[in-house]
């Protein structure tokens, strides 16, 4: 179009004005107020460096191992039928039956007697009647040869029935670093290997039945499961052996004794230590290899005040000699070589220790656990009497390696005394920097591999976190999410935290406020692809309902994420995989594992009840740009619009296309893909369509684009107008 028509003294310029590239959105600022580039809404979206925004790729279900612990109703009370056939083609399996079974399609029945067949397809399913004599079940991830008789019957309210309460990246370190997803269920748990896909079962002690929230750490090639207020698990990470979790040391601590040292050098960085028996008596040093020495009392000769850094020290027993030598190892160069017989010092296993006090999560941070110290350990093994210590601002590390022995005497630190605050999470980051979040202030532990010098400094005390699981590392900044919304604190040395004064999520300050405050605490967070991702609950909900999504690369809220099924949620968010298996996997609390960006048909594959079949529910793409006023307050008439879309290389698309109108407000009709260009846009094609508004008048105008099929990418938009009204009174 010409910049100037055919005019006479009262024609105007044509206002053109062009969206070439899209990299987040903002809805902070009014639309008019957006700079070329970014989009006022982004839901179900992508802004990929090549500036499109395209509708983002479905989540897939990966694996639904449990069955439904509730009867659906309707139900049937069926009378067992025993099959005379069993055969599996991919996840359905058939059972046939020699005569009539009576059975009606889509109701709970249990399933009993299938082998051969993983993950276990046996308990409650919902059914589908393939013929008088057939029906079949569907269960994700299914693998074997199916065999054995199938009975099938009434449904039952079984204990074997799960819902998932915790969940994990597990790397097997000792059988090829294989990746798995694991997640933790009312009666086992399930580690799921995401190369191969096949699952094995960890069973939990007998008298154990999870019925709350828990936190998964894996440290020293050991899972924990931290249970609050009770005793913690272990499971040994054997993906070869017993595959069962075990109770942690419990009860109360036996608390080490000293022994008097009657001899200790070093040679060649190997310590030799002799000590008397202790005062009981009789039994020698009673160490073990393995245990931690610490060195106390050095005596006159100051031997390690010259050699070593510290007046005392931990030692690791390396080998037992006799019952009153032991040997360890020396790291130190400064420590290669001692001799002195006549040396006395005391030797004590150490000096104040506990069990684990039942913490209701746990870190690590240089080679220790860390964790809540919330509550006193006492009582026998295997009958411990746990009891809370009526706080919430402190932790306690463990000694180094080691899960079962935290000291209370060093390694104990409390914050904020005198002030109403609580301990919300905490982050390993380097040189020896342990950041403690609390509800309303901020701490940095420093020097912790000694804790005998240990120091604690206060950050800050105006601003807190209120969600553990949002923390997340990304280079050398701290993302959170505060009261005041998304935070990012700078580590601009190795020794001092600084926090930026506008959150990072200012710009969509308008989403961040529907997040519930009542239910904030339950977000999750991970970092991958260049990109943090905040699942979190919105509006009303008490379950994340929401996947918020900052691109680091373009450095904008590139869109909030939600899946048109009420019963889904973004219960746990994890990165997990090697290779293509690489990615963000989520696991809702009623599904099983599901992998986000990984199906390009335009419709998400998931499972959201337990126990029931897959639902495809239609990405919900919409894009809306900035307001195009060009750049005066002038009323004007719309006259034309033009988009260039494109057709991802695997489905069909279409969407369909509207303008919003501002003073005069409404809302234009613009069609859709179909209807415009007289068919859906084949798989890999690009068009660009062009029509007209109408010549609406109005002061601005924006472009709306919401998918209905596929995942079409919107390259550019025109926007053609004149300015039409110019009066000195009020436009109305």
């Amino acid at each position: 179009m010409a910049r100037y028509q055919n005019y006479g003294e009262l024609d105007d310029r044509p206002i053109q004005d062009l969206e070439r590239g899209f990299k987040g959105f903002n809805n902070r600022l009014r639309p008019d107020q957006l700079p070329s580039g970014l989009l006022s809404e982004s839901l179900n979206g992508r802004c990929d460096l090549n500036g499109e925004w395209q509708t983002r790729k479905g989540i897939k279900v990966k694996l639904a191992p449990f069955v439904a612990s509730n009867l659906a109703l309707p139900f049937h009370l069926y009378v067992n039928k025993s099959s005379s056939a069993v055969s599996r083609s991919g996840n359905v399996i058939q059972i046939d039956f020699a005569t009539n079974h009576a059975f009606t399609t889509s109701t709970f029945a249990n399933v009993s007697g299938i082998t051969g067949i993983t993950p276990d397809p046996n308990g409650n399913r919902i059914i589908t009647v393939v013929d008088a004599n057939s029906i079949s079940i569907t269960v994700t991830g299914l693998s074997g040869t199916a065999g054995g008789t199938a009975v099938v019957g009434a449904a039952k309210l079984s204990p074997d029935s799960s819902v998932i309460h915790g969940s994990m990246a597990f790397y097997d370190d000792e059988n090829g670093n294989d990746d798995y997803v694991l997640i933790a269920g009312n009666q086992n748990a399930v580690a799921f290997n995401l190369a191969t896909e096949v699952t094995s079962t960890i069973a939990y002690p007998d008298s154990v039945s999870i019925v709350g929230e828990v936190d998964l750490v894996q440290f020293n090639n050991k899972v924990y499961l931290f249970r609050d207020g009770a005793t913690s698990l272990e499971w040994d990470g054997d993906m070869d052996g017993g595959m069962a979790f075990t109770f942690v040391s419990n009860g109360v601590y036996t608390q080490p004794v000293s022994l008097s040292v009657t001899a200790f050098e070093i040679t060649n960085g190997r310590g030799k230590v002799t000590v008397s028996t202790p005062s009981a008596g009789a039994g020698g040093h009673g160490l073990s290899v393995g245990d931690v020495v610490i060195l106390t009392d050095i005596g006159s000769s100051g031997l390690l005040r010259t050699y070593g850094p510290s007046k005392d020290s931990e030692w690791v027993v390396s080998e037992i000699g006799s019952s009153s030598i032991f040997y360890f190892y020396v790291r130190s160069a400064n420590l290669s070589s001692i001799s002195d017989t006549k040396w006395s010092a005391n030797i004590s296993q150490g000096l104040g220790f506990s069990n684990m006090p039942a913490p209701p999560w746990g870190r690590v941070h240089q080679k220790r656990l860390v964790v809540p110290y919330n509550y006193t350990m006492l009582g026998s093994s295997g009958s411990p009497t746990i009891a809370s210590r009526g706080v919430k601002d402190e932790l306690i590390f463990s000694q180094i390696s080691s899960s079962s022995t935290f000291d209370y005497i060093y390694g104990q630190f409390k914050f904020m005394s005198g002030k109403s605050d609580y301990l919300v999470g905490v982050h390993s980051f380097s040189d020896d920097q342990l950041v403690v979040f609390n509800r309303e202030s901020i701490y940095v532990i420093s020097n912790s591999l000694d804790l005998k010098t240990a120091k604690v400094n206060l950050l800050t005390n105006d601003l807190g976190c209120i969600s553990r699981n949002s923390i997340q590392q990304v280079g050398n900044s701290l993302i959170f999410l505060s009261d005041n919304g998304v935070y990012s604190l700078n580590f601009q040395d190795l020794y001092n935290l600084r926090g930026n004064d506008i959150p990072l999520s200012e710009s969509i300050n308008a989403s961040i406020g529907l997040i519930n405050p009542d239910a904030a605490y339950n977000c999750k967070s991970v970092y991958f692809d260049n990109r943090y991702y905040l699942a979190a609950p919105i509006n009303d909900s008490l379950d994340n309902n929401a996947l918020f999504i900052f691109n680091f690369l373009n450095k904008e809220w590139e869109s909030i994420d939600t899946v048109s099924d009420d019963n889904w949620n973004y219960r746990y968010l994890i990165v997990a995989g090697d290779g293509s298996d690489r990615g963000v996997y989520v696991v809702n609390n009623n599904g099983g594992i599901h992998r986000l960006d990984s199906v390009d048909s335009g419709n998400d594959s998931v499972i959201t009840q337990i126990g029931s079949l897959v639902n495809s529910p239609l990405i919900a793409g919409s894009a809306t740009t900035r307001m195009i006023t060009g750049g005066n307050m002038d009323r004007k008439k719309w006259k034309e619009w033009d988009v260039h879309v494109q057709s991802s290389p695997d489905a069909n698309s279409n969407a369909e296309f509207s303008a919003i109108t501002e003073n005069i407000d409404g809302t234009i009709d613009l069609g859709s893909i179909k209807s415009t260009h007289g068919s859906v846009l084949d798989a890999g094609e690009d068009i660009s369509i062009r029509s007209r508004f109408g010549s609406n008048r109005s002061y601005g105008i924006q472009f709306k684009i919401d998918t209905t099929q596929g995942r079409p990418a919107i390259k550019a938009i025109k926007f053609t107008g004149n300015s039409s009204f110019r009066s000195t009174n009020n436009a109305i």
